[in-house]
């Protein structure tokens, strides 16, 4: 699995440094893709604590599960998944950080961010693997796919969906704390 994260964690934090260039050398994609995130997910965001806990769990759930039942297709869910991450945690820095300040960005991110990343990461490997298994299958070794994606699932149950808990319960309690406290 050791390596599967390596691959997932590169494709993350090359995202997120590419997200951050389009970010910096950008303004205009800058704005656009943030007001497109505006326009399509804050309408959709509950506005008490709870209901924003149950909101992205569900959200960062689904994801995960679905790099992870997905990942069977050669891969590509999990690493666009882990890319697009990167992508959107870079250029949201960026942008949050140029009307902010980046000590906001570290305050709001970094109580969720230690937990969710890992998650997202856990998730993108255990499918990445998946991928793997069946392109060594086509190659003709034995390989049980369905137990692959058992490992999977246990990773997702045992490892992914308590880190996404406390990620959620973080990001709607506390990191609002701490970001307004920077503010």
């Amino acid at each position: 699995m050791e390596s599967y994260l390596a691959v997932g964690a590169f494709l993350f934090t090359a995202s997120s440094m590419l997200g951050c260039y389009v970010g910096m050398v950008s303004p205009e994609l800058r704005e656009f893709f943030m007001e497109w995130l505006r326009r399509g997910v804050e309408p959709l965001l509950p506005r008490d604590p709870v209901s924003f806990m149950v909101y992205v769990l569900w959200s960062n759930a689904s994801k995960c599960l679905g790099a992870i039942v997905f990942g069977v297709f050669f891969g590509l869910a999990p690493a666009v998944f882990g890319a697009a991450n990167g992508f959107v945690l870079g250029i949201v820095s960026v942008a949050v950080s140029e009307a902010k300040g980046p000590a906001f960005v570290v305050a709001a991110l970094t109580p969720h961010g230690v937990f969710e990343v890992p998650a997202m990461l856990f998730s993108v490997a255990a499918g990445l693997r998946e991928g793997w298994a069946l392109v060594r299958r086509l190659n003709g070794e034995d390989v049980s796919l369905r137990e692959e994606l058992k490992r999977g699932l246990t990773v997702y149950v045992k490892l992914v969906l308590p880190l996404l808990v406390v990620a959620a319960f973080m990001e709607s309690f506390v990191a609002p704390l701490v970001a307004a406290y920077v503010s």
